[in-house]
């Protein structure tokens, strides 16, 4: 059994209506709805941007684009990766009926956060009419970028998810590593400026920055080191092969685990 086989492209139409489904039933019962996917980077990119700026002393056109896109992206990543630890525990129901295979909850988990996603880009346009972006054809790298996240959160949604479900401390584990990899990341702090040169083997072990590096650069109108394009392929092929492995051998516990 492998991926290829248990993923009919047919019911692609069902996967977004329950994606959409659940992204519009969280918040059913607020006065805001979705307004608060909004709120809470919007207010964080102006607090915490306000603050930076004068911490890392960079002209505030310059950092608040850069912070701005790296938080929206961050939510994007973040998602992927600490959602995907308990998400066959809340798929417990389908997986138990068999109205939806492991695969296909991963793929419309995943299609859930990249819509949150895409909402909360909302910021982004915002941000660059207040301070101006020159288009060019070198920002549809970005496309090729957030694709590359999109399919990395599929398999670390499958591994994380298996890995979920037999061993529910993961979440607890992951959610604390990615506060530390948040701060770790050139995030609140830029890697061209001040003591950030200074930290160039980190950046290259954290496969965070270059995930981030391949959308990011591109918008600011910046080159993308070929490391990082060598990281971000190199990791998105292994992840694929792992999840297929990973599939194979444990695919048929998960409805024991959960």
């Amino acid at each position: 059994m492998n991926l290829n086989s248990t993923l009919d492209l047919n019911r692609w139409h069902r996967w977004l209506y329950v994606a959409w489904f659940n992204f519009v039933v969280t918040y059913r019962k607020t006065t805001l709805g979705p307004f608060w996917l909004l709120a809470g980077p919007a207010l964080f990119i102006v607090i915490l941007g306000s603050i930076f700026t004068r911490v890392n002393d960079v002209p505030g056109d310059i950092f608040l684009p850069y912070m701005a896109v790296g938080v929206i992206l961050w939510t994007l990543i973040g998602a992927c990766v600490t959602k995907s630890t308990l998400v066959f525990h809340r798929n417990r129901a389908q997986i138990l009926q068999g109205s939806m295979t492991l695969i296909e909850i991963s793929v419309v988990d995943i299609i859930s956060v990249f819509l949150q996603f895409l909402h909360q880009s909302l910021i982004l346009v915002v941000v660059f009419a207040i301070y101006g972006l020159n288009f060019s054809w070198y920002l549809l790298v970005t496309l090729l970028g957030i694709v590359l996240i999109v399919v990395n959160g599929f398999w670390l949604s499958l591994v994380f998810g298996i890995l979920g479900a037999r061993y529910r401390d993961l979440n607890q584990f992951v959610a604390a590593v990615m506060r530390v990899a948040f701060l770790a990341t050139p995030i609140l702090w830029m890697a061209t400026s001040g003591r950030g040169q200074q930290l160039g083997i980190y950046l290259i072990a954290n496969p965070f920055y270059h995930f981030l590096e391949i959308v990011r650069a591109p918008l600011l109108g910046m080159p993308i080191s070929m490391t990082s394009w060598i990281v971000a392929l190199s990791i998105t092929a292994a992840g694929l092969i792992l999840a297929n492995e990973m599939y194979k051998r444990f695919g048929r516990l998960v409805p024991l685990w959960v």
